[in-house]
């Protein structure tokens, strides 16, 4: 079976780099692959969001490697066991703050399962950053890179009080992002999509902008972004006019929904949130759809492929660059690159604030500064 140029490189110089930051869609799953089937899956384990657990288990199969395959649910529940390798699919979704109260039980989980049986880790994630510099800091601890944790916080925060807090708390430097870029690259293996192929067909953006008249006064800024939803069918039906297929992004499961209902009287839909059990399946008839919508809850793009789709509509976004990365990257894979076209529709002050929030989270995003800036080691 082919493979890419980064897929053999990393193969053939699998140096300790356990960390892969490389951008979604140019095929991580194979390299882990590749690198249990060298040696490391007598008992190994994956760990990976569920709606593409079957399809770990098949390009398992696909590439000889053997694999137990758990969704970070079931990983939640497991008793803590000796393996010959663990495999963490988007790792991201393990990086909160361990050592502070706001760690979660899943990253909580897998610190005691690596702290009583320690194993070689492989972590596999586009966005290794989220919002805070100790997201980086719990993946190193995983990927065995042990930098203490006064240090880390020494470096990237400072003690302050502020208006509203009346005690004195660490915040994060208001250069963090750039910061932390040096050790991002000294610690992972980055690897862009332009890095894979001589050609990277263009990818255009579009803003659809329009200020809605609001007549009450709302009491928390969800109320006025859930109003700055309504009518925004009409616009994503005349972009979808241009294509046949259109993958719709929203944030609330209400709009997704009511999206759903509507859209479907125009052409074949189908709809994920998080409440949607047969998710694999609805994202594979998709797939093979020759015409249709799908409508996508912004915090569950990670993992799949909609690679026949061409066209992304951001009905309204997750607050969370990361989702934003991962939701660009589902119509945008290395083994079926076209042009694509993104859009957002942006009714008020709301919608804005969230994308302006997405753009400041691009600074720690490795496949939006990496030929920008210098590196450093």
């Amino acid at each position: 079976m082919q493979l890419f140029p980064h897929q053999e490189k990393f193969l053939k110089n699998y140096n300790g780099a356990n960390l892969l930051a490389h951008e979604a869609g140019t095929g991580k799953t194979i390299c882990a692959c590749l690198w249990l089937k060298d040696g490391k899956d007598g008992n190994a384990l994956t760990i990976c969001p569920k709606q593409v657990k079957k399809k770990w288990e098949e390009e398992l199969i696909k590439w000889g490697a053997k694999s137990t395959v758990v969704s970070k649910e079931e990983f939640k529940k497991m008793e803590h066991t000796q393996w010959t390798a663990i495999v963490m699919d988007e790792a991201d979704c393990l990086a909160s703050p361990l050592f502070t109260s706001n760690r979660s039980a899943l990253s909580e989980h897998m610190y005691y399962l690596l702290k009583e049986y320690p194993t070689e880790t492989l972590l596999l994630t586009a966005t290794p950053i989220r919002s805070t510099p100790y997201n980086l800091h719990t993946l190193l601890v995983f990927a065995g890179h042990f930098i203490p944790f006064k240090k880390w916080r020494d470096y990237f925060f400072v003690l302050e009080k502020r208006p509203y807090n009346p005690r004195q708390a660490y915040y994060p430097v208001s250069d963090w992002r750039k910061k932390i870029r040096p050790v991002l690259e000294k610690y992972s293996d980055i690897v862009l999509l332009k890095d894979c192929v001589d050609y990277v067909p263009p990818a255009t953006e579009e803003k659809h902008i329009k200020k809605i008249k609001k007549t009450d006064d709302f009491e928390n800024f969800f109320d006025e972004h859930r109003f700055e939803q309504k009518d925004k069918i009409k616009d994503i039906k005349d972009i979808g006019k241009g294509y046949r297929k259109v993958l719709v992004v929203a944030y609330y499961v209400e709009q997704v929904e009511e999206l759903y209902k509507q859209l479907s009287k125009e052409r074949e839909c189908f709809m994920l949130h998080g409440g949607v059990k047969n998710q694999e399946e609805l994202i594979q008839r998709a797939q093979e759809s020759d015409e249709c919508y799908i409508i996508i809850q912004a915090s569950i793009g990670a993992g799949f492929d909609l690679d026949t789709f061409s066209c992304a509509v951001f009905a309204s976004m997750s607050y969370a660059v990361r989702d934003y990365v991962q939701m660009k990257a589902r119509i945008r894979r290395i083994k079926n690159l076209h042009p694509v076209s993104y859009h957002y529709i942006l009714h008020g002050r709301c919608d804005m604030a969230v994308l302006q929030t997405i753009n400041k989270g691009k600074d720690f995003i490795p496949s939006e500064w990496r030929y920008d800036t210098p590196t450093t080691t």
